[in-house]
């Protein structure tokens, strides 16, 4: 046993022996939670640190907590728009303690309740790093239709880029920048303690680059609140999942007390806002394409041009309204021994393209109960099933998009093919669908057998099953484009993905010394993730027998692919808080997981924290300018575990001849035509290590009018995947996984929030936050010749590359050194520019800054209006759209390519993708500003209201992507045609984000 385990296991018996002791009592804490001028708050929470016991204020602003053990207890008390408080109280055993709270209206919490990676809740006063919170009954629900919605522009250092306007289509969501170059930058997702599926990639087939992502298969409506913990510092005791940062998701849970009956029913529509570039053709006297660059040289006259638009002329666009309804409702309540919440939900919404519909059912149940005077248990269960189709758009061959702006305006293609590139009759007939059902559950309890110790265990399931289909019909028309498409075909992919967790840990507390608390915990977790996947192809399809694999009579192939997965954890964390305003922390977590290499044994993460609310001590000068203020810092390391199989050396099987006999033998590597044989892996394969240091503090400022935080982090990724080919000696195209690379991430976030008016009936609150963040491949290793590792080239028509001493993922091409009209033309021709001799830096794909401004206006309980505000900064996209339809070499179409007012920098562009290959003047700065949401709910007089026979109805009218600013030429700066691909980014005919209206009435009984 090595010295780390032996030192687990006598702090664990140093925490659990003393369970044999006498059991104590119990007793009750109760009071009242008022607000300004004393002034009831009914709907606060008030909690017990360190347990599970809470209650919320009744109408009267009262509460009581029962159970609770006797002895010293920490009591705190918070409401959005309050500073919460915090009381340390004696429970008498048998007897009542009151605890009355006197809260004071602030936006911004400086102390708050996270659930952590111990199973236990913690203020955040505590927790010495950066933690983003996010409430959901503080956000108009209605402008944020997805998971993905809720947290855009929520959070400062959460980038959450939205790749398309298609139906159904995830969003990539990144939190303080890349750490991997080959492993997923998606951050791990935590539903009520339980690790679920969180791919940001999921869809089988290709569509030509978006693809569902299973963050949004969460409802809004069942989110009670979203932590964020942001990068290692704050989640080290997640391990060898949590390098890209955690988020925390908490569902809803009931109250005791009378039932209570919500009921909410939302109708929208959806516009598209892509203004598509007419496609244009000039041609020559003789029928020839007369482009200005011809024109420069003086081989051509322009004698007749041709223009049309097939995505905008209203005959031949294949656009349409699209709507979107949902219905929904919840029942939660109570008693003291036992709470609920049920909730169902239906959505449908039609995209704007006829190819895009998504339908979902969810439900979700959740309860608690007490079992004695020692035992708190819960359950919850969530069950979905959703039916998607998704259109081909992006570059797809038959993408109805992509066949729009490539087309030829010619009579002869219009006649034969309305303008498209590519009969659309391809669009229509190409079905693409997504089909699955998926079940969450998980139970917990929470035991206390003495005072100061409790144990908490909880195990949960998430399973789904899913089917993705491409299929096309027995057409001729396909014949055109090989065999496998004459009679159509059916692609065919089901999984079975199962995920199970299970924790366990041990807290104890203790008064060490009068203002003394030590907390220590310690535990283990085990997890086990297994995707099953079979595809099956066939083509050929037998007339009569088209939706079936039973009707395919050619080309049948068939693959299975099973990745099992396992981590083996323990952890123990120690706590010191002095007087409740200043706690160190510390912990150390150690993993042994299934895709480590063999030689490679437990891995550790150690932690540390401090944290000092500096605004408590005595000789903090309380001035009406600076009310509060917290120090924080903090240390901590993380991981990110290789993929299943990449330390594992496989094989594929064959017969081969040996002394004229036919003997068993096995091949890696691959073939001559690419297909993988097999793998050698690599068996001192570590996981990669993310080591982050912060410091920062919040404020409260003008009598807690207005509130500051700032964050500085410091994040090094070491030991990053690289994949590097190995001597051919050792087998054809063999590549190996090796721990090489370092990636750098540093960066500020900050955030200014406060009450710009205060009168009995207006109420202003206004939010600025952002974040700024440097990135940077430091290191890409050495070969076994001692050569450095060359950079990394990837992307669309390989324009990007992970070079040493840059951002991940930058755009590199030859650049425009300069250019100049110097015969005076007004036409660049080729001798009138200059090419740079090799690829250099032209930037990044992702954004370097971001900015965030919320403001929502109350009039009394009657109305009120938010907005937000969101802005990227520096940051690049390639527009490969204009780029291929400016190249006289590909569609020869656009209308920049004939017209010899084009401006010059424009016309250097052509010249350097058309006669130099280069695509570096399509690179365009692509900083904008959105209006992401903006949201009006009036709540009806309780007059009304009654009339209806409910307690409460409120109408909100929201919309959502209402106008972008930017100087971005292309159809808009945020979409990608590759959907949440890791760093692959471009503007390739992909549908832009789409415009959305709703209306939604809610109503409680």
């Amino acid at each position: 046993m090595s010295k780390l385990h032996k030192l687990l296991v006598i702090v664990f018996m140093g925490v659990v022996s003393p369970m044999t002791a006498i059991a104590q009592g119990r007793g009750v804490i109760a009071g009242q939670v008022t607000g300004q001028g004393g002034a009831p708050l009914a709907g606060a929470r008030v909690t017990v640190t360190g347990t599970s016991l809470r209650a919320l204020t009744g109408d009267n602003g009262t509460y009581r907590i029962t159970n609770v053990p006797a002895g010293p207890a920490s009591v705190t008390a918070q409401m959005l728009g309050y500073s919460p408080r915090t009381q340390r109280v004696t429970v008498p055993d048998g007897g009542t303690v009151t605890a009355n709270f006197a809260l004071e209206q602030a936006p911004l919490q400086i102390t708050g309740v996270v659930v952590t990676a111990t199973g236990r809740e913690e203020s955040t006063r505590e927790i010495g790093s950066s933690v983003g919170h996010l409430e959901t009954a503080n956000v108009p629900i209605a402008a944020t239709p997805t998971a993905s919605d809720l947290l855009a522009g929520k959070v400062t250092g959460v980038v959450v880029t939205q790749s398309s306007g298609t139906t159904g289509g995830g969003s990539r969501v990144r939190i303080r920048g890349a750490n991997s170059m080959s492993l997923s930058n998606a951050p791990l997702i935590i539903v009520d303690g339980i690790r679920v599926e969180s791919s940001e990639i999921s869809l089988g087939p290709g569509v030509g680059g978006q693809s569902p992502s299973r963050l949004d298969d969460l409802n809004p409506n069942d989110i009670e609140s979203i932590d964020v913990l942001k990068g290692p510092a704050a989640a080290a005791l997640y391990g060898t999942a949590a390098a890209n940062g955690v988020i925390q998701v908490t569902t809803k849970r009931g109250q005791a007390g009378r039932s209570d009956f919500r009921v909410w029913t939302e109708s929208g529509r959806l516009n598209e806002t892509g203004h598509f570039p007419n496609n244009v053709l000039a041609l020559d006297a003789s029928g020839n394409p007369c482009s200005i660059v011809l024109q420069s040289q003086g081989r051509c006259t322009v004698a007749t041009t041709y223009t049309s638009n097939p995505l905008e002329d209203a005959a031949t666009s294949p656009f349409q309204r699209g709507s979107r309804q949902a219905v929904g409702g919840s029942v939660s309540g109570g008693a003291e021994v036992a709470t609920y919440y049920l909730s169902s939900s239906y959505q449908q919404e039609q995209g704007v393209l006829p190819q895009n519909q998504l339908q979902r059912l969810q439900v979700q149940a959740n309860t608690t109960g007490r079992i004695g005077d020692r035992l708190n248990v819960g359950a919850n269960v969530s069950y979905l099933t959703n039916r998607m189709e998704l259109p081909l758009s992006d570059n797809a061959l038959f993408g109805i998009i992509p066949m729009g702006v490539y087309g030829y305006p010619d009579p002869a293609t219009i006649a034969a093919s309305q303008g498209y590139a590519n009969d659309p009759a391809f669009f229509y007939d190409w079905k693409t669908y997504q089909n699955y059902a998926r079940i969450t559950g998980a139970v917990r309890g929470e035991y206390h057998p003495i005072s100061w110790l409790s144990l908490n265990g909880n195990a949960g399931v998430d399973r789904y099953a899913r089917e993705d289909r491409n299929r096309i019909p027995r057409e001729s028309p396909y014949s055109s484009f090989g065999s496998v498409y004459t009679h159509g075909f059916i692609d065919n992919y089901t999984y079975d993905i199962n995920d199970l967790t299970t924790n366990a840990s041990a807290t104890g507390i203790f008064d060490l010394r009068p203002g003394l608390v030590s907390t220590t915990a310690v535990g283990t977790q085990y997890i086990r993730e297994n995707l099953h996947r079979i595809e099956a192809f066939g083509a050929g399809l037998i007339p009569g027998v088209e939706t079936s694999l039973a009707g395919a009579t050619s080309d049948y192939s068939v693959s299975e692919v099973n990745t099992p997965n396992a981590t083996l954890s323990a952890y123990v964390q120690q706590q010191f808080a002095w007087r409740d305003r200043l706690f160190l922390n510390a912990a150390l977590r150690t993993d042994k997981n299934t895709a480590f290499g063999t030689d490679i044994g437990w891995i550790s993460y150690p932690s540390v924290s401090g944290s000092w609310v500096i605004s408590d001590e005595g000789f903090f000068p309380h001035l009406n300018a600076l009310n509060s203020l917290r120090l924080r810092a903090a240390y901590g390391q993380a991981g990110l575990r290789p993929g299943p199989s990449d330390a594992l050396v496989s094989f594929t099987g064959l017969t081969t001849t040996f002394q004229k006999n036919d003997v068993g033998a096995f091949t890696f590597g691959t073939n001559g035509s690419g297909t993988l044989l097999g793998t050698l892996g690599n068996t001192n394969l570590k996981p990669e290590r993310s080591s982050e240091w912060e410091l920062g503090f919040e404020s409260q400022l003008f009598n807690n009018r207005l509130n500051a935080e700032l964050t500085y982090f410091n994040k090094t990724s070491k030991d990053a995947l690289v994949s590097v080919p190995l001597a051919p000696s050792v087998g054809s195209g063999a590549t190996q996984f090796q721990n090489l690379g370092r990636v750098d991430n540093k960066g500020v976030e900050y955030r200014l929030s406060g009450t710009a008016l205060r009168t009995s009936a207006w109420e202003w609150n206004a939010s600025l936050g952002g974040s700024f963040i440097n990135n940077k491949l430091v290191d890409l290793g050495l070969l076994a010749n001692g050569n450095p590792v060359p950079p990394i080239i990837f992307g669309y028509i390989s324009t990007q590359r992970h070079v040493q001493g840059y951002p991940l993922g930058g755009y590199w091409q030859r650049p425009i050194l300069s250019y100049a009209d110097a015969n005076g033309d007004g036409m660049i021709s080729p001798s009138e520019i200059t090419m740079g001799p090799a690829a250099t830096y032209l930037g990044n794909p992702f954004p370097k800054r971001e900015m965030t401004f919320s403001t929502d206006l109350h009039f009394r309980d009657w109305a009120r209006i938010s907005a937000l505000f969101d802005y990227k900064g520096g940051q690049q996209l390639l527009n490969f759209t204009k780029a291929f339809r400016c190249n006289v070499n590909d569609t020869f179409n656009c209308p920049e390519l004939y017209n010899p007012s084009t401006p010059l920098d424009v016309q250097a562009a052509i010249e350097a993708i058309s006669n130099y290959g280069s695509y570096a003047g399509f690179v365009e700065n692509a900083d904008f500003v959105k209006l992401r949401e903006v949201a009006l709910t009036v709540n009806l007089p309780q007059t009304f209201a009654s009339r209806v026979r409910t307690q409460g109805l409120s109408l909100t009218f929201a919309g959502r992507n209402l106008h972008t600013w930017t100087k971005y030429t292309g159809m808009d700066p945020e979409i990608n045609f590759n959907g949440q691909a890791n760093f692959t980014t471009g503007d390739a005919a992909t549908l832009p984000p789409n415009r959305l209206f709703q209306i939604r009435l809610d109503a409680n009984f």
